[in-house]
Parts: structure tokens; sequence; C-alpha cells
């Protein structure tokens, strides 16, 4: 039996059933929260190319399922992408009840991540582009509120991916059959363009993160965090990929150059947007997008554990946007205007440490990894050091002043009970944060071991 086969399978068979139960109020969130689970969990640990005994029976389960002449191949790397995937799924659809994302959200995010698992294991790399566009017109699905007709953001997001599902196309046709290297600049030089056309827009790098804001302003923030993080994760495990299997594209001087120039200036227009904005959404979008650019600046450094600093960046970027979306979300049934935290004050609170983790302030999920990246860089990236802490400095003060807006003394409305289920999903969320961030050591040689390539 092959594993790639079985997990889609069991992800059809899932999105089907859940779609039938999309009336049920809890139940497809908990179907689909235990099936991740389990599904990660059997991607990064199940034992392939191995015989071995399953309650007495014989079993084999291979690496890799050929169909149509196509191959879905589950590598020590590609496993550890996967898994991370379904993990994410689990986490959101455990606490998306609390949310009200809208009926199509667990049915439509399944087939997304079974799309998102496809491009990240298909081989040729070509056909990569073909399921990122499908798992981006399943995204766009997920972010249209329901009853509501699609508009700018979400259109933005499907033109945006066409075109990198174009330029990443064109890429894997010159590299498998050109034979493109470091001895034909010319050629190099163009796949280099193509390639970065393709992951400046999957890792949301300005302006093609245009479609983000837009969206923003009026879906459910947790539809949004959701569809954010695969499809950004999804884009950052592509990239440390194309560079491990290209390594003429590692060495060549420009590849580099350009990295950090995007988390440069990542980090720049999100920290310098962000402080700027007077609509709280908009506000944690812009610094979603700073926090992509340290990423980057991880990836390029010189440190050996630089690509383990950027997954473990995104790693915990799932509990930071999760619980941004999550507190957002709660938070819309009285507004983002003054005296919010009065009439929501758990779920403003968590919002806002969901942002706060996002900037890595101390004692959140955000942070350790952020300290360790700063910590570690050598003397030629100071001012990439100086630039990281001058946007969590700056992000800091923006959210005190939201904080000050939110809990403000002054507004006349009376507060709100919130529920006790949506209670429990806020604590949860925000108690794991802060034990990620107090206690980081409870992750991290997890993610060494799993995640890392």
């Amino acid at each position: 039996m092959s594993a790639p086969a079985l997990v889609f399978i069991l992800i059809a068979t899932l999105a089907v059933a859940t779609l039938g139960l999309r009336r049920r109020a809890y139940l497809p969130f908990a179907i689909a929260g235990i099936s991740c689970a389990l599904i990660g969990l059997f991607v990064l640990y199940a034992p392939l190319d191995t015989a071995f005994s399953l309650f007495g029976l014989p079993l084999r389960l291979e690496s890799t399922w050929q169909i149509l002449g196509r191959a879905s191949n589950l590598d020590a790397q590609d496993r550890a992408a996967v898994g991370f995937l379904f993990l994410v799924g689990a986490l959101f659809f455990s606490v998306g009840w609390a949310a009200a994302p809208g009926r199509s959200f667990v049915p439509t995010g399944l087939i997304a991540l079974g799309l998102l698992a496809g491009a990240l294991t298909i081989e040729p790399f070509l056909f990569a582009a073909i399921f990122l566009e499908l798992a981006a017109m399943a995204c766009v699905l997920i972010l249209i509120p329901p009853g509501s007709r699609s508009e700018r953001g979400e259109l933005n997001l499907l033109v945006l991916y066409t075109m990198a599902m174009m330029a990443i196309l064109f890429t894997g046709w010159l590299l498998e059959n050109v034979g493109v290297t470091s001895v034909t600049p010319e050629l190099a030089l163009r796949v280099i363009l193509l390639l970065g056309l393709g992951f400046v827009i999957l890792l949301f790098v300005p302006p093609f993160h245009y479609w983000l804001p837009n969206a923003a302003q009026r879906v459910n923030p947790f539809s949004l965090a959701f569809v954010a993080i695969i499809l950004q994760s999804s884009g950052m495990f592509l990239l440390l990929r194309f560079l491990d299997n290209f390594v003429w594209m590692r060495a060549d001087p420009r590849i580099s150059t350009a990295i950090q120039a995007a988390g440069v200036w990542m980090i720049l227009f999100g920290t310098l947007l962000a402080i700027t904005q007077i609509s709280f959404l908009k506000f944690a979008v812009y610094v979603l997008l700073a926090d992509i650019g340290v990423s980057l600046l991880a990836i390029d450094s010189e440190l050996a554990t630089g690509t383990e600093i950027a997954i473990g960046m995104t790693s915990v970027r799932v509990i930071s946007l999760g619980l941004w979306g999550l507190g957002a979300a709660l938070m819309s049934k009285t507004g983002y205007s003054s005296g919010a935290g009065r009439k929501a004050p758990l779920a403003t609170a968590v919002g806002l440490m969901g942002v706060m983790s996002l900037a890595g302030f101390p004692l959140t999920a955000g942070f350790p990894w952020r300290w360790t990246l700063l910590t570690q860089l050598p003397e030629a990236s100071r001012f990439g050091a100086l630039l990281m802490v001058f946007s969590t400095a700056a992000i800091l003060w923006a959210i005190v002043r939201w904080a000050r807006v939110f809990f403000e003394l002054g507004s006349a409305e009376s507060d709100v009970d919130e529920d006790l289920p949506p209670t429990l999903a806020l604590t949860l969320m925000a108690s794991a944060c802060l034990l990620l961030g107090i206690f980081p050591q409870l992750a991290i040689p997890w993610v060494s071991a799993n995640l890392s390539p």
C-alpha cells in the first residue's frame, strides 16, 4: 500500500463526510481536528518502505505513489512539510467552532490541505504549480463569507496564484528539459527571475501581499489566519526544497542577496505600515509580513541552524496567528472600536497577545526563536539584528496604543458576558502561547528532530 495514496483517500473521505455533516455545530470540527492530528502523526512517524506487523498482520507502506506517470513521494523533507500542514489543520479545526467561520470551512479546508500536500510531494516539481492553483481556489471558497459574493481580496489571491503557477511551470520546464546550471548564466538568470516571481507571491512579499489587507476588511479573521498560514508555510517549505534540490541555486550569490533583500523589505514595509494603521485587522496583517521577513533573514543567514530557525518561526506562527484569528473573530461581535475590551475582555486580550507573539514579545511563543536568531547572527548581519529590534519595539508601541483604545474606560456601553465554550478555546490557545514562550524547550527539540531538513 502507498502511504501518499492512503493519505489522499483519507482526506477525500473526510471532506465528503464533513460536507454531509456541515449543519452540525461542533461535529465536523471535532472529526476533522482529530483526523488531521492522526494523519499528521502518521505522516511523521509511520515506518515507510520497511515491513512491519500491525495486530499480527504483515504490512509494508511504500513512500511513493505512481499515478498517471507522475510520482507522489514522501521523503524525509516532504514528510516534515506534509505532517506539519496536517497538524496545523488539527489545531485550527479543533478550536475553529468557537470562531464560527462558516459551514464550508471544514470540508473546504480539508481539500486545501490535501492539495497543498500534493504540491509538496509531487514529482516532477513543475506539477506543484497546478496543485497550488487548485489550493488557492479552495482557499477563496474558505474566505468568502457565507451568503456573500467574492470581492477584491479573494479575487486578488486567485490572480496572484495564477501568476505564480505560470512562473513555476515555466521554471520547472526549463530545469527539467533545458538543463539549466551555473555554467549557463543567461538561462540561470531567467530561472532565478521566474522563480523569484513565483516565490515572492507564495511568501506574500510586497507588493504581492495586497490580497491580505483587502480580504482582512470583510472575511472572518480566523478563516484569514488559516488560509494565510497554510499558504505561507507551503511556500516556505517549497522554497527550502528548491534550494536543497538545486545546489547551484543555493550557491548563487544572487539568490542569497534576493532573499536577504526580501527579508529586509518585508520587515521595514510591514513595520511601518503596521504602526500607521487605523484598522486592527490590517494592523495584524502587516505584523505578519514583518514576521515572515525575519524568517527570510534566518534562511539567508550564515548560520548552520538558519533553516531550522526559519522552520521554528513558521511553526510558532501557527499558534500566534491562530490566537489572533480566534480573538479577532470573537471581537467582531462587538467591533474593533473604543471600549471593545470592556465588552469582550478575554477575546480582546487574546487577539492582542497573538499580535504580540507575531512581533516576538518576551514570554510569548514567538520570542524564543527570534532571540536565538538575534543572538547568533554574525557580525556581517548586525543591520538585520538592529532591524529586528526596531521592528519589535515599534510594533509593541502600536500594540500598547491599540490596548488603550480597546480598554478605554470612557465607553458608556456595558460589559457583555462571553460564552463558556469560546472562553475555553481562548484560554487553551493563550495557555499554549505562554507555555511555549516560557518553556521553549518543550517544542524546540521536537521541531529540530521532526520538521528540520
